[in-house]
């Protein structure tokens, strides 16, 4: 500990022999009363969030679904709302849902209060009934009901539970295989599947599907017909993936958990896709020969509207092509729609968005560089463009059959925002809804004649309301009083834009020192996240962690500075295609053009410039430090320091097989440059991370131990790929604050 303390005050000492004479004094800090804590940042946040949580439309339009307080019970509970009144009600009876749920085999009193006053639930589709998973078993129950069925009974854990589309059937996975139980609680649950296993994951997806391909939130991996008659369903054959084993040491004996992880180059888990007809529990498979010789990947499954064919997306492993196809659910015969694919990789969409009853449906694209909408009929012929120019289409919403208008989220008019658009199919008639600049998040009724939208800018606080199909305000439900964090001192940023080497226009945004003063350069602390199309410059408030940890940071005299590199900055692909099998060096020259941007403009200290980032960000600041003479200092958060330790799914989708791209590879590892570090690294990482693997933090340790140089590391057990908990997360804050005051 003393030779820590040594190091550290040592590197004080530097930091302050190596200030420019132009600086002849600090800026002064915020007044007392206006300071930032640690303490704020991670408890400011859920304050400068809406109460009112909004959960989606009832069926029929007129009535939405929302989370809130209660202020008489002072607890939350769900609510009706009328949407053109805000009078409310109770979406359920607690005192009559608890006894319903009390009436189920073995459940107490206890449980069943506390299951009533949840404030989320699993719903029908008509709003009618409700499923909880509790005790390792489902139940169902309606709304109204004086009765709740218990509909599994045994310990097995459910996963993915979906009730079918009529309500009747509720799908679920346990023990790797795929079950039914019907609602009403007629029959017993019975298997779809069972020749599943902890290899063989029927109806289940494995870590890299799950977390490249269908999302975080997803576990099931099978999808009901509309008609309810059958559900298509994946099998994941995980056999031949290598196991990662994570350690968990905070017990006497160490708890090791095993992950199927197919890291770059690894073989990968092998999907086929299947149809059970539900009734009779006769399964088919859909014959995926065609596609053999490209390892595929089946990326999306779905169905027409008329049930009458299984719609699936399947890739190449190296994702430069993405095939929509068809498949026959009764005799696993497949064709092929469409193949879309952009020169470089390609991305799996949500699509298709079938329209007029399935005779047509819309495609979401990049083939142009930029994400546009497609009209296509059914079985693949191309019939038109519906959206064009260099903008994107970020979300399709929906299609209005009557006045023939799609409707859609883009950034046409700001890549930092979002805003509601509507257009005829042709393209033509296209006009924006939402007339505050920012962001806007939409939901429409069933009927297309509302929309919830929760607004929020740099400068203004979450807004939540209830407008009409032409954005026209109908009434405001909640807007969010930042005065909280206006009196510690929270600021808006400052937006800018400049040029690159190149002449392309990079978006910034800036957090001046308090008491900033121009002429004075200020030591500069850059922010980056630089993953493919994942902006950090959005306009939107200041009310994460991260973000008030830069207000802090501000409050203490550094000059914040938030720039996206182009293949980051949501600009289109095109945009991102110098990035390709080559990962690291475009994204570096261009947040090193916003760092000399600074130091021309006379903002920064050219000797006290630091980076951080955490995941990709994490593996960009380990970057920038071992390929860069710019930055004194670098955090290094849970990074990938090696591409080859990373998941085959994302990293081969921009870097290619590690056979076919070595070169790339070994100039995109910060490990490969170590010995050429420049600035003083804090590395960070939770212990327990099974996403973005410990031995990454480790193997570039090592490599700086074998070269001679200093670093920092500091370890959180019992975290994943994030510091959540909440006292970890104020140490992680305080490490990194007191490792940018002694180095920067």
């Amino acid at each position: 500990m003393r030779i820590l303390a040594v190091v550290v005050v040592a590197g004080a000492l530097a930091a302050c022999a190596s200030k420019p004479r132009s600086i002849s004094h600090p800026a002064p800090p915020a007044p007392a009363g206006e300071r930032l804590t640690l303490e704020d940042l991670t408890s400011l946040p859920a304050r400068l969030r809406a109460d009112t949580q909004l959960l989606g439309w009832m069926p029929g339009g007129a009535q939405y679904l929302a989370s809130a307080t209660d202020r008489e019970a002072h607890k939350r509970k769900l609510f009706v709302v009328d949407a053109l009144s805000g009078d409310r009600r109770p979406f359920v009876d607690v005192e009559r849902l608890t006894q319903a749920l009390a009436s189920a085999a073995g459940v107490d009193q206890a449980s069943a209060r506390r299951w009533a006053e949840r404030t989320s639930f699993d719903l029908t589709a008509d709003k009618r009934g409700l499923i909880l998973g509790e005790q390792h078993d489902l139940f169902f129950c309606a709304v109204d009901a004086a009765r709740a069925l218990r509909l599994t009974h045994d310990a097995r854990e459910e996963l993915g539970a979906t009730l079918s589309p009529d309500g009747r059937w509720l799908g679920y996975v346990a023990d790797w295989n795929l079950h039914v139980v019907p609602t009403d609680g007629s029959a017993a649950p019975r298997a779809l599947t069972t020749a599943g296993d902890e290899n063989h994951l029927h109806g289940r997806l494995d870590w890299v599907y799950q977390e490249e391909l269908y999302g975080r939130d997803n576990f099931g991996a099978f999808w009901w017909s509309p008609d309810s008659r059958r559900i298509a369903y994946l099998v994941i054959d995980e056999s031949a993936v290598p196991t990662y084993v994570v350690t968990d040491h905070r017990s006497k004996h160490p708890e090791n958990e095993r992950w199927r992880y197919p890291k770059a180059g690894d073989p990968n888990p092998v999907a086929t896709l299947h149809v059970v007809d539900v009734e009779s529990g006769q399964s088919t498979a859909v014959d995926l020969s065609r596609w053999s010789q490209a390892e595929p990947l089946i990326v999306r499954v779905g169905w027409t509207p008329d049930s009458t064919r299984v719609v699936f997306q399947v890739q190449d492993r190296a994702q430069t092509w993405l095939d929509l196809a068809e498949a026959d659910p009764l005799s696993g015969a497949t064709t092929t729609w469409l193949r879309d694919s952009t020169g470089v990789w390609i991305e799996p969409d949500e699509g298709p968005y079938w329209i007029d009853a399935g005779a047509r449906f819309l495609w979401r694209s990049e083939r142009d560089g930029f994400a546009h909408l497609y009209l296509y009929e059914r079985g693949g012929k191309l019939l038109g463009r519906v959206t064009q120019g260099p903008w994107e289409v970020d979300q399709y919403l929906r299609y209005d059959e009557r006045t023939g208008r799609v409707f859609f989220i883009a950034d046409r008019d700001d890549v930092k925002g979002a805003q509601l658009f509507r257009c005829k199919l042709d393209g033509s008639d296209l006009a924006r809804l939402t007339p505050e600049d920012g962001r806007h998040v939409v939901a429409f009724s069933d009927d297309g004649q509302l929309f919830l939208d929760t607004f929020s800018s740099h400068t203004t606080w979450p807004q939540l309301s209830v407008r009409r199909a032409d954005g026209s305000l109908v009434r405001e439900i909640e807007r969010v009083d930042g005065a909280v964090a206006q009196a510690k001192g929270v600021r808006p940023p400052e937006f800018l834009k400049l040029k690159t080497r190149d002449g392309f226009e990079l978006e910034a945004a800036m957090i001046k020192p308090a008491g900033y003063r121009a002429g004075e350069r200020y030591p500069i602390l850059c922010h980056v996240y630089s993953g493919p199309h994942s902006p950090q410059v959005l306009d939107r408030p200041l009310a994460n962690g991260d973000a008030l940890f830069h207000s802090m940071l501000a409050q203490e005299g550094y000059l914040i500075w938030i720039c996206d590199n182009r293949s980051a900055s949501g600009k289109g692909l095109e945009s991102a295609r110098g990035i390709y099998k080559n990962l690291g060096a475009q994204e570096l020259a261009d947040i090193e053009d916003g760092v000399d941007w600074l130091i021309e403009q006379g903002y920064a200290d050219p000797q006290r410039i630091g980076i951080w980032g955490w995941s990709y960000g994490g593996y960009q600041t380990a970057y920038a430090l071992t390929h860069s003479k710019r930055f004194r200092c670098g955090i290094v958060g849970a990074p990938v320091t090696d591409w080859r330790l990373y998941d085959s799914i994302y990293t081969e989708r921009y870097m290619g097989l590690p056979t076919e791209n070595e070169a790339g590879y070994r100039a995109s590892s910060p490990q490969e440059s170590a010995s050429e570090i420049q600035g003083r690294a804090l590395l960070l990482h939770g212990v327990i991370d099974e996403n973005v693997h410990l031995q990454n933090t480790l193997q570039f340790a090592e490599r700086l131990q074998r070269a001679g140089r200093e670093f920092e590391l500091m370890l959180y057990p019992g975290n994943r790929h994030g510091i959540v908990d909440p006292a970890q997360n104020r140490h992680k804050y305080m490490t990194m604050a007191a490792f940018l005051r002694a180095n920067l």
